[in-house]
This record gives C-alpha cells, sequence and structure tokens, in this order.
C-alpha cells in the first residue's frame, strides 16, 4: 500500500530515552515497509530539513480538538493565544492546533512508545493524556498498539479510584499491548482480564542498529564526542529519584560512591541522559568541585551519539531507565539506581539483577554499591560476556516481527 502512514505517541528529544524509541521504531517499520510515512506526534521545534520523518504538532489542546473536547472553545483559546505570542515574537508552532484533526483521518496505524506514564505514581493530568492517545484512536477506528512499556500499580488512593474504569474499559482497544516487566503483564491481564497484552523485553534492547538513512535525510558528520580516559566510570543520575526519595540522603550516596571510586583510582564522569537532569548533575558534581577526577559534562548528545559514548566506559552507574538499555545494547556493565520495579527486572533479563538497586527503599545504603562496584573492578570483562548472551537471545525475538502484519 502507497502512503502507508503511522503515526508515533509518546516520543519526545528532550529524553534520551524516548527519542530512542522514536528513532527505532522509525527505522524498525521503514525496513519492513520502505512507502510508510511516519509521522512523530510532538510540540518541540523540528526540523524538517534534517529528519527523514514528519512531525505534526501534538499538544494536549490540539489533541482535545481533535477528539473533538470543546472543540470550538479550545480552537478559539488557541488562536487567541498564539496571537499574543506573535505578537511578543514567540514564534515557535503557531496556528498549528489543528494539524492533528486535519492529518488524523489519514492515518493508518498509531504506534505508542510511551515508556512508563499510567498507575499510580503518576498525576491524573499524566494518566488522562496518555488515554486520550487510546481514545483517539477508537474515535476514528484507527488501530494502536502499545509498544514495549510499564504498567502500574493500579492500587490508586481513592481521589484517583475513577481511573479503573476507564482504563478497563479504554485498554482493550489496542490491537496488543506489549507489557515490558512481568508484574505489568500479571496486573493487565489479572486485575483488568485484559486478552490483548503480552510480554516482552524493552523495544531499544531488541534492535541490533539502526540505518541512519532512515532517520536523516542527509549522511551524519562524524560524532565528535568527548574524549574519555582510561580507567573511567559514567554516573547519570535522575530527577525522578529525587523526586520519590529522600533528596540529601542521595547526594549523600552519590558523594560516597564517588569517593569510593576515586580511592580505586577510576576517573568520574557525571553527565545527563534527560535535559530535567542536569540541576542534579551539576549538584552531585559541587560535592568535588575542583577536583579534576570528577568531570561534569553538560553535554547534548542524540541518542544515536550517546550509544556511541558510553562504550568509552568501564562501567556505568545509572538511574535512567535507557541509559541502562544503551549501556547493555554495547554490553556495559551497569549498577542500576533506579525507583521502579522495572529497573530490577532489566536487570534480571540481562542476567544482572545483583546490580540493580532501589534507592528509596528505606534500607538501602551505598555500602551495598559499594559491593557491587567491588565484583565489577575484577570482573567487568566476564559481566560483559554475560550481558552479550542475554542480548543475542532477546534479539531472535523482535517485537516488530509480531506486528508486521500490521505495518503494510
Amino acid at each position: 500500500m502507497e502512503n502507508f502512514r503511522v503515526l508515533v505517541v509518546g516520543a519526545n528529544f528532550n529524553n534520551k530515552g524516548a527519542q530512542s524509541m522514536l528513532f527505532i521504531t522509525t527505522d524498525e517499520i521503514k525496513k519492513r515497509n520502505p512507502k510508510s510515512e511516519i509521522y512523530y506526534a510532538g510540540c518541540e521545534v523540528f526540523d524538517e530539513n534534517k529528519y527523514a520523518f514528519h512531525e505534526v504538532f501534538y499538544s494536549e489542546p490540539a489533541k482535545s480538538i481533535a477528539l473533538g473536547n470543546n472543540a470550538m472553545m479550545l480552537e478559539t483559546k488557541c488562536f487567541i493565544k498564539d496571537c499574543v505570542k506573535f505578537v511578543v515574537r514567540k514564534q515557535n508552532n503557531l496556528f498549528r492546533f489543528n494539524e492533528i484533526k486535519n492529518l488524523i483521518k489519514e492515518i493508518n496505524l498509531i504506534i505508542d512508545v510511551s515508556g512508563f506514564n499510567i498507575g499510580k505514581k503518576w498525576s491524573v493530568e499524566i494518566q488522562e493524556s496518555y488515554l486520550n492517545n487510546i481514545r483517539l484512536a477508537r474515535k476514528y477506528n484507527i488501530p494502536i498498539i502499545m509498544m514495549p512499556q510499564s504498567f502500574g500499580s493500579f492500587d490508586y488512593p481513592e481521589d484517583k479510584k475513577f481511573l479503573l474504569k476507564e482504563i478497563s474499559e479504554l485498554l482493550k482497544y489496542p490491537k496488543i499491548i506489549f507489557a515490558r516487566e512481568r508484574e505489568g503483564y500479571q496486573m493487565l491481564t489479572e486485575q483488568f482480564g485484559l486478552k490483548n497484552v503480552q510480554h516482552s523485553t524493552d523495544l531499544v534492547l531488541q534492535n541490533d542498529g539502526v540505518d541512519v538513512s532512515n532517520i536523516y535525510k542527509k549522511p551524519l558528520k562524524n560524532m565528535s564526542l568527548p574524549h574519555v580516559g582510561k580507567n573511567s566510570v559514567a554516573l547519570i543520575p535522575n530527577t525522578q529519584c529525587f523526586n520519590h526519595g529522600d533528596k540529601d540522603r542521595n547526594i549523600q550516596m552519590y558523594k560516597e560512591i564517588i569517593s569510593y571510586l576515586l580511592k580505586a583510582g577510576k576517573t568520574v564522569y557525571i553527565f545527563r541522559h534527560s535535559r530535567e537532569d542536569f540541576p542534579i548533575c551539576k549538584l552531585v558534581a559541587e560535592q568535588f568541585q575542583g577536583n579534576k577526577n570528577v568531570v561534569l559534562l553538560d553535554n547534548e548528545f542524540s541518542c544515536l551519539e550517546y550509544d556511541e559514548f558510553v562504550k568509552k566506559f568501564d562501567f556505568v552507574i545509572c538511574s535512567r531507565f535507557h541509559g541502562v538499555v544503551h549501556a547493555y545494547r554495547n554490553y556495559i556493565p551497569c549498577i542500576l539506581l533506579g525507583w521502579a520495579i522495572k529497573y530490577k527486572e532489566l536487570a534480571a533479563n540481562v542476567g544482572q539483577e545483583q546490580f540493580a538497586f532501589d534507592i528509596t527503599e528505606p534500607n538501602f545504603n551505598s555500602d551495598q554499591v559499594k559491593n557491587v562496584i567491588d565484583q565489577l573492578l575484577i570482573n567487568k570483562d566476564k559481566e560483559s560476556a554475560i550481558i552479550k548472551a542475554h542480548v543475542t537471545e532477546i534479539r531472535k525475538n523482535n517485537c516488530f516481527d509480531q506486528i508486521a502484519g500490521y505495518l503494510q
């Protein structure tokens, strides 16, 4: 079929994990259907001359207009707001609020690559926005597939329990829901009785390489990555760990871990995997101001550059899910300092469960991390081989092969 149009929702460019899922989804679809047209649903500044896929403006008001929710009133508000922006010379994305309403009828398939947007840890607004993607697909009778992502838990407080009915009703609509963790799979199948759920590891981990011509219109220039010397370790914090945990306790934990690495003769590079994390990176680095063996990078890597950069380190201490995934893709050992079950199951998928911690647990302490640092100082090559063996097996079952029939 010519002009097979796919709308990819749930991605963004601020977070390298979300960008990875967009790039890999685009690549995997085009490999299976070269004539497909991919539309990225976003509301950032986007360079159409740079990328080999399209962008459609997909703000919350734009989505509501397409759904027909108070559409006339919303269109009027958006028009007035954009007129004001025009007058004050804020001219990004002006008068684009009807784009998705006009395009949606031409879409053949919606792919949702949200990483984790539903469950008791999220606000009602975030969860309703997530569910609106399914509402939009249902309204226009478009198939939607939820690619590997996390779900739950759903033991909501009283003021959020109304979401249970919405979830139960709406999650029946997708053709396939890929649950990234077994816990999420069990909740969806047992708590909600869903029959359209499959368990699948992360799609970025399953991918064995991207054809960059499916992503960029022009060949990439040589990557200009920071120099990293021998005996170096990457440290990648996550704002969410501070939101869900104790800030002072976390800072103290990082101080103790970095001090331990320095005593072991390591140079520590601190950098972000998502734009929102840089203030935390800076705060951690400030604890070692003046120490040339603690390096703060204010990087703006693409996910492809990050994938290359992570190869330079002996191992990685990471709190970003896809920061870990990119390391595992390249068989680099990781110590996972997470805040949700998804981190422990990710590590278990590649035989690394002893290196995963939930730093929000009351009994967690830096001594646990020091113990596994000692293991990696001795056995990093052994652990790398274990990761490689598991990833090789994981790549034999690509979730895009399972949905190939929907991509034509």
